[in-house]
Parts: structure tokens; C-alpha cells; sequence
């Protein structure tokens, strides 16, 4: 097969093996390790050589196994220079109990595209060109529900959309970095590992506040961007960004498509800092005794952790919740995650807690002004099942007195606050594949008393190559 027909034919042979098979074994994304970042394409720990594959499935117990050609053929287009990507993933769900009213719901997003290693292709040192689209569908329970943490993650723009189209470079030993092109920023700002294995939308991928109170972009919307990230350390890192603030976000006449910049739109700039140690890391030992006898004390690797602090600052005119308008506004925003506990015979089992606050002052624009999240991430709880992970996830965001008293004067209930508890597991059936049980109870739907309780039953499944 040409490298040239195996790039254009693999993405689309990927897709029609792979929806049917999610949807036939009711699986889920794979989220390999403690501190992996759910990201718009595969990212390198996801694309296991084949022998890796074969030798994690005969400890961790696979329940489908892929073809050993198809992922060789899949692994061969990325050291010619161009990797394709295609990711999947469902929700199912309904609420049995509370709501508005009760009924079920399934929602889907779809992307795929490609990511061009320069270097290989051109001999560009560092470079790289990825472009991506998405197909979605499916409906919205929350809005059945009346609740404001959206149930399902994949629930997002509705149609078929270009999305991602930007060039990446790397400079002076990967001491700098920079993007700049159709981007989103949430895969770089605000984000957490533990963030991206969610069900609910609420926090997946990024906390919800954020999109609430700015134009903060997430898939499959993207907008035109610019980042700088500088590492003067390895576990050290500073980034900037600026994007493009726009109403047209999300429309669906435009599929993506509308590459304008009009005198209307603002900009969106975000800066962020993050800290990545490792505690307790000690290396091999060995030593010896006045007889002789040797003795070796084995390497830790140690617990590691992600510490981030970063803020927004917006010039788009907000419609104020009184009336009026506001401008220049801005944002905080705290967030950690770090692992326990890691059993010293099997790295793979181990506990992680995470957590973080976010923060606006513009009570008069900011629907949202803070929210609170935590939860931990115990993979390995089931020993024969050491890839498997188990999710328990809290958040709580408070409204703002102005969009409050905009809800009363309308003869609304005035909202307060809502809570969701969420407890998932993560099951991957292969490397690529995975199911995810999930419960979420609301508390105080859209922040209201009047609206009862919600529990909410169902499951993610989905691929990832």
C-alpha cells in the first residue's frame, strides 16, 4: 500500500471498524496512567506500539482485540510524517427521578483529522500542522432536566464542523513553544488530567464557570488564536494566549466556517503558570556491607502532581443581567492535581486527588462568579483490572446576585447555587476502546429549590486512534 493511499484510506477504514464495534462491546476512551490530558487528537501514550498492545492485553484481560495489521498500518502512517486521528465518544443517560420532567437522552461527538509531523515531511526542526473536524449529534438532558452542569460531555454543537487548523513550533530544545492559527483554548488553559475522563459536562474538559462568564473556546468551536508557552524548567512552564471573542461561536449555519474578523468582536487573553513536581522520587541504590554482601534498594519513582494558576482577561461587551454593558472583564482560576498513593509492585495502581476553585468579580456579567470541583481517581481498584479507573467527582457552582435578581424580576425563582455528585468507573476493553458507568445526582437544578432533585443513570463509550 502507498504511504500517500494509506493516509487518505486508514482515517476512514478506522471509522467504520470502530463505530460499530463502540457501539456493539459498549466501550470507552482509554486514559492510560494518573496524569494523561484528554486531548482533541490522540496523544502520543495513547498509540502503543503493536507488540506493547499484545503484552498489556494478556495482564489486563482485553476484552476485543483489533487486528494486528490494522494497528501496524495505523502506526505507519505517523513515521511518515502524518498521523491520523479519529476519536468517538457516546453518552447515554436519562433521569428516572427529579427534573423538570424525566426522560433519556444520547448525544455523540465525532473527531477526526490529521497531525503533520514537518520535520519529517520537510526537515522542519520542531514543526508541526494539525487540522481536524467533528460530526455531532444527539440531545441535550439537562435542558429537560433544568439544570445548568450540562449531564453529557459529548453533548456540543449539533452539526458538522471544520474545527481545528493551526501550526505548532517547538524552539531551542523545547524551551519555547508556539501555536498559532484556528484553535480552541481550552486544551491548553484551565485543564486538568483528571478533568478530561468525566461523563459530565460540567467539568469535562474544562469547568463550566469558565465558559459561562467569557467566550472561552472548547471543541469542536474554534477561533482564531496565538500561544507562547516558555519551560525554564522541566517541571516549570509560563504560557500566554490570545484569542479571538465572537458571538458567532457555535452557530450552526457557519460549520466552522466563518473565518471572518468584524469590528464587533473582541479579544480573550489568558495567562497561566503551572508547576509539575514529583515527591519521593528516589534512584536505585546499592551497597555493600564490611563481607561483602551486596544489597540493592529498587528506584521510586516517586508521586506526581500538576499545580496551575492562571487568569482571563476579555474585551467583548457583556450584556449586563440589569442592563447595560461591560467590558475589560476578567477572571482567576486554581487548580491541582496529585497522585497519593502508588503501590510499589504495580505503578498502574494508584490514587490521585484533584480539585480547584475558579473566580469573577463582574457580578453584573458573570452568570457564575465562583465554582468549586474536586474528586479523586483510583485506577487499579479492582486488581486484575489495572488500567480500569474509578472517578468520584464533586462541583458546585454559585450564581451571581445581578443574574439572580434578572431571574426574580422576570417572575422567576431566584437561583442560588447547584451541586452534582458524580461516580463513574472507566473500563477499557482495549487500548482504544472503553465503556464508563456513571451516576450523577443534582442537587438544586439551575439553582432553584423548586426544581426537584436529579438522579441521572447512564454510560459513555467510545475510541480513540
Amino acid at each position: 500500500m502507498s504511504d500517500n493511499l494509506r493516509a487518505v484510506l486508514l482515517p476512514s477504514l478506522l471509522f467504520l471498524l470502530a463505530v460499530p464495534v463502540s457501539l456493539h462491546a459498549r466501550t470507552h476512551r482509554y486514559e492510560s496512567g494518573t496524569l494523561q490530558e484528554k486531548q482533541s487528537g490522540t496523544s502520543p501514550e495513547q498509540r502503543f506500539a503493536v507488540e506493547a498492545i499484545a503484552a498489556e492485553r494478556a495482564v489486563s484481560g482485553e476484552l476485543y482485540r483489533f487486528p494486528n495489521w490494522l494497528e501496524a498500518e495505523f502506526g505507519k502512517a505517523g513515521d511518515k510524517g502524518i498521523t491520523p486521528f479519529f476519536n468517538y465518544w457516546g453518552i447515554f443517560q436519562g433521569n428516572p427521578v427529579g427534573g423538570l420532567t424525566q426522560d433519556v437522552a444520547y448525544a455523540h461527538e465525532m473527531l477526526f483529522g490529521a497531525t503533520f509531523d514537518m520535520e519529517k515531511l520537510f526537515g522542519w526542526k520542531g514543526a508541526s500542522f494539525k487540522i481536524s473536524g467533528s460530526e455531532n449529534s444527539g440531545r441535550n438532558l439537562s435542558a429537560t432536566i433544568g439544570n445548568v452542569f450540562n449531564t453529557a460531555e459529548s453533548y456540543v454543537t449539533t452539526t458538522g464542523m471544520f474545527y481545528e487548523m493551526f501550526y505548532a513550533q517547538k524552539l531551542f530544545d523545547d524551551f519555547l513553544e508556539f501555536r498559532i492559527g484556528r484553535m480552541v483554548a481550552a486544551d491548553q488553559f484551565c485543564v486538568l488530567p483528571a478533568f478530561g475522563l468525566q461523563v459530565s459536562g460540567g467539568i469535562d474538559g474544562n469547568p463550566t464557570s469558565i465558559f459561562l462568564n467569557s467566550n472561552f473556546t472548547s471543541s469542536p468551536n474554534a477561533t482564531w488564536g496565538a500561544t507562547v508557552k516558555i519551560n525554564p524548567t522541566p517541571v516549570v512552564y509560563a504560557a500566554t494566549g490570545i484569542y479571538q471573542a465572537t458571538n458567532r461561536l457555535g452557530k450552526v449555519a457557519y460549520h466552522g466556517l466563518d473565518f471572518s474578523i468584524r469590528s464587533n468582536d473582541g479579544i480573550l487573553m489568558f495567562a497561566e503558570t503551572g508547576w509539575s513536581p514529583t515527591f519521593g522520587a528516589r534512584p536505585a541504590d546499592t551497597s555493600h556491607d564490611k563481607d561483602g554482601k551486596k544489597t540493592v534498594v529498587p528506584a521510586e519513582a516517586g508521586l506526581s502532581g500538576t499545580y496551575k494558576f492562571g487568569g482571563y482577561f476579555s474585551t467583548f461587551p457583556y450584556a449586563g443581567f440589569l442592563g447595560g454593558s461591560q467590558q475589560n472583564t476578567f477572571g482567576f482560576y486554581l487548580i491541582g492535581q496529585q497522585t497519593v498513593w502508588q503501590s510499589a509492585k504495580n505503578a498502574n495502581h494508584n490514587l490521585a486527588v484533584w480539585g480547584g476553585i475558579t473566580y469573577s468579580p463582574q457580578y453584573q456579567v458573570a452568570q457564575m462568579p465562583v465554582m468549586g470541583f474536586g474528586g479523586t481517581v483510583w485506577q487499579g481498584i479492582i486488581p486484575t483490572r489495572d488500567q480500569d479507573q474509578f472517578l468520584c467527582t464533586w462541583m458546585t457552582g454559585a450564581f451571581s446576585s445581578a443574574y439572580a435578581d434578572s431571574q426574580g424580576n422576570s417572575g422567576n425563582p431566584r437561583p442560588t447555587a447547584e451541586t452534582v455528585f458524580d461516580i463513574s468507573y472507566i473500563i477499557n476493553l482495549t487500548s482504544t476502546i472503553f465503556i464508563q458507568p456513571d451516576i450523577q445526582y443534582i442537587i438544586q437544578p439551575n439553582g432553584v429549590g423548586t426544581t426537584p432533585n436529579a438522579l441521572v443513570i447512564g454510560a459513555q463509550f467510545g475510541c480513540n486512534f
